[in-house]
């Protein structure tokens, strides 16, 4: 979870809280602070790369295997980076989700039902980062 957008929950749940303002002011500052101590880390499938992120998704360590650019392909090394990181943030909105549902009286939201359509998602596998070549959407030379 990126921090803005647990920021913009945060407001949402402070305009919408049918309690004491002071009262969820300070749960919402508790949940702010366990946020923040909580961390989540995601691996990349060969193990080169690792990201751990807080709760709020702020990036606090990023490991990258000493090996990893002596592999056969190291330009890949960047979409590895990206998708790491954005696991891992995927993570710590999974486990702050049902937190801050339940701070604000509210279900969390439900997660996709088996077979769903996944919604899109950029991939980075056939970018070339190193190269000053151009590249179409579907990773092919222009």
């Amino acid at each position: 979870m990126e921090e803005g957008s647990t920021n913009a929950l945060l407001c949402d749940a402070l305009m919408t809280a049918p309690r004491d303002p002071r009262e969820f002011r300070d749960q919402a500052r508790a949940m702010e602070a366990r946020l923040d101590q909580a961390t989540h880390t995601a691996r990349s499938a060969d193990h080169s790369v690792a990201a751990t992120v807080t709760g709020r998704g702020r990036i606090v360590e990023l490991r990258i295997a000493a090996g990893a650019l002596d592999r056969a392909h190291p330009q890949l090394l960047g979409s590895s980076i990206v998708q790491v990181v954005h696991a891992a943030r995927g993570v710590a909105h999974s486990a702050a989700a049902p937190e801050l549902a339940a701070l604000v009286g509210k279900e969390p939201p439900s997660q996709s039902a088996p077979g769903a359509e996944a919604p899109y998602e950029e991939s980075f596998d056939q970018v070339d980062f190193l190269s000053d070549e151009d590249h179409d959407d579907q990773g092919g030379r222009r």
